[in-house]
């Protein structure tokens, strides 16, 4: 991104031998820029919290990121922009359809209470990714010889998963969940682990008590970010090419991580262009992820197997690059120049962000 040139707080071009006969204006411009703006923070100071009316398609605000943000927590993953769009309306027809609700897409006052005491009962406490570098995890001690059962709970109490656990004597085990079913990986939503009643090991269980969010993607750049702007958008012209990613500015040496559980299948350096980079391939999805322009190499070559939440390297301005930033690319299936398009990145970055 190019300085921007400097201009005038009042927005205008003075010349220094016109300075008395601008004063009269200078004054009468004033006035109004200081009138304005307060109108300006009167109009902002009226913000409707999440409840206080009627909330449907074509609302804005920051009742709407509440809602956008309450429906991710509550298993229906929904981007957080604080528009109330086509996204946000089938998350709320999502939520009323599971819920028994009349399914209309529009969320008012009682509504709204519903879905404030779902949050009530389901808090989560930590996030985890589905095979992640880390993982939700229940400290079992079995007392003496015995069976136990630590069951993973969604937020309606319903069972997703149970891990039966056989002990030969008094012992303590830590017994994780990486995120799978019986159907294959669980969905982005709250889970909850706890020991089963049908214990005969005379088990008890402390850590991952609290309810916790699942989620098969990492937010790349976990530290302060932005978009920027459009030159930053995939699809912006660049000489002979458009962008293929979108681009996330952050401080130099902040930390990348792993976005989806799989292997990096590309380690390299591109001096005119990428700087140092790497593409990952999705073990669950199968799509591709390519970073580019990190300070150094990754410490991964190709073939390693990473985690969901792990550091792959560090932002940076190697390459072709203006300021320190992230070039962050999405390939379909089956993956980056080997049969799969690139698409724009931005509603699932967006999406990724609202829970990181």
């Amino acid at each position: 991104m190019r300085n921007s040139p400097a201009v005038h707080p009042l927005g205008m071009a003075i010349r220094t031998g016109r300075a008395k006969s601008l004063a009269p204006a200078l004054v009468a411009v004033a006035l109004v820029a200081v009138i304005l703006p307060a109108g300006a923070a009167a109009k902002r100071a009226h913000v409707h919290s999440f409840g206080s009316r009627v909330l449907e398609r074509g609302s804005k605000g920051k009742d709407v990121r509440f809602l956008q943000r309450a429906l991710t927590r509550l298993g229906v993953p929904t981007a957080v922009d604080g528009a109330f769009g086509k996204g946000t309306t089938q998350s709320v027809e999502a939520l009323e359809q599971q819920r028994g609700w009349p399914v209309n897409g529009v969320v008012n006052r009682k509504e709204a209470k519903r879905i404030r005491k779902l949050l009530s009962t389901s808090r989560s406490s930590g996030s985890f990714f589905a095979q992640g570098y880390t993982r939700p995890m229940l400290t079992v001690r079995a007392r003496h010889a015995g069976n136990a059962k630590v069951k993973v709970l969604d937020s309606a109490g319903h069972v997703v998963q149970t891990i039966p656990q056989s002990f030969g004597g008094a012992e303590t085990r830590n017994v994780s969940w990486d995120g799978m079913t019986p159907v294959g990986i669980a969905g982005d939503a709250v889970y909850r682990l706890k020991l089963g009643k049908s214990n005969t090991a005379g088990a008890t269980a402390s850590g991952q008590t609290s309810p916790f969010q699942l989620h098969l993607h990492a937010f790349p750049v976990p530290g302060p970010h932005n978009f920027g702007g459009a030159d930053a958008r995939f699809g912006a012209p660049r000489p002979g090419h458009t962008h293929q990613g979108q681009d996330g500015p952050a401080a130099c040496g902040q930390k990348e991580i792993v976005d989806e559980t799989g292997q990096v299948r590309v380690n390299a350096y591109q001096a005119s262009g990428a700087g140092y980079y790497v593409v990952l391939h999705g073990a669950i999805t199968g799509t591709d992820s390519v970073y580019m322009h990190l300070q150094a190499p990754s410490w991964a070559v190709a073939g390693t197997n990473v985690y969901a939440g792990q550091q792959i390297g560090k932002v940076g301005a190697t390459g072709d690059a203006e300021g320190c930033h992230l070039h962050f690319e999405r390939w379909s299936a089956p993956g980056w120049y080997v049969g799969g398009a690139p698409y724009d990145p931005l509603p699932e970055l967006i999406y990724w962000d609202s829970y990181s």
